[in-house]
């Protein structure tokens, strides 16, 4: 089975073709631009170029269309609902049947860490096991859950919203309106916006960490409670769903590595329950930038046994 795949990203649009192997052919990386008529010619447009370069190359044709994108999203409906990193011209929007429409394939929708959790189950670091967590600490922070082998997706497929646990009640409101949430404290955003309410001049997240490793106090300050931030998450996490391991990604962690991942190791060994801390291990992600790809040929073949989903556009 092959899949022709799409992560929609806040900043970037992904495309490729992916082998049953869960290698990539054609592909390909745009801008996401944020006009709603533009973005949906923008997807089609890339998914149609990386079609016919995997073509190219050999490639059989897709049976159907993946789209990992942010959430909250209805998978069932294939449509967004209030996804606070994307623009509002998209809630409500039916994605996957106007894509699917386009490219004459079943289309599915799916929340981005939940196409990236059965990625890393089926080629990354969490392959071999039925019980884990995945993070992505990036522009926001999600999560999903693996138990048992299955995806824990909750009656309206919405479970798994681990960036909007609240760390801090009295901390900074978060992008969907509350307070103290994990992606307000260790995000891409939530650290940008820290700098500037301490009136930094900041773009990113990678340049506050640069001020730390030049020794500037005040982002030392706010890196440090990023980390701290995600260590308490990563307790509670390991408590309340008893997982093998937590694997986490994005772009913050990535660029963190060990001074993300070292104190939330330590804050489980110190604070979490001692059956579930000794069970645990807490792990880089291995697929990187094209998990929402590769993730896609593992939703797809789950949805084709009914199991996950829903294909929209389908005749079988």
């Amino acid at each position: 089975m092959t899949v022709l795949a799409l992560d929609l990203g806040a900043s970037r649009v992904r495309t490729a073709v992916v082998l049953d192997d869960g290698t990539l052919a054609g592909r390909r990386n745009a801008r996401t631009p944020r006009p709603l008529a533009e973005l949906v010619d923008r997807c089609a447009h890339e998914l149609r170029l990386s079609l016919a370069a995997a073509r190219d190359h050999g490639a059989s044709d897709p049976t159907a269309l993946s789209i990992s994108a942010p959430g909250p999203l209805d998978a069932r409906r294939g449509i967004f609902l209030d996804p606070p990193n994307l623009d509002p011209s998209l809630w409500r929007f039916p994605l996957a049947a106007r894509l699917g429409e386009e490219l004459g394939l079943p289309a599915l929708l799916e929340r981005d860490t939940q196409v990236a959790a059965l990625g890393e189950g089926a080629f990354g670091a969490a392959r071999g096991l039925t019980d884990y967590v995945y993070l992505t600490v990036s522009t926001g922070v999600g999560g999903a859950i693996v138990s048992d082998g299955r995806l824990l997706r909750g009656p309206d497929g919405l479970a798994g919203e681990l960036g909007h646990m609240t760390i801090d009640v009295n901390g900074p409101v978060c992008g969907c309106g509350a307070r103290g949430h994990l992606e307000a404290l260790a995000s891409g955003t939530g650290i940008v916006n820290a700098a500037r309410a301490a009136g930094r001049e900041i773009e990113t997240a990678s340049q506050v960490a640069a001020h730390e490793e030049a020794g500037e106090p005040w982002a030392h300050e706010i890196m440090e409670r990023a980390r701290q931030a995600f260590a308490a998450a990563a307790v509670s996490i390991v408590d309340v769903f008893n997982p093998q391991r937590i694997i986490v990604g994005g772009g913050v962690a990535a660029g963190q590595g060990e001074r993300l991942l070292g104190p939330a190791r330590v804050a489980v060994k110190r604070h979490a329950f001692r059956g579930q801390a000794e069970r645990v291990e807490i792990v880089p992600a291995q697929l990187g930038d094209d998990v929402g790809l590769i993730g896609g040929l593992a939703l797809v073949g789950l949805a084709r046994m009914g199991d996950h989903g829903y294909l929209h556009n389908d005749a079988t």
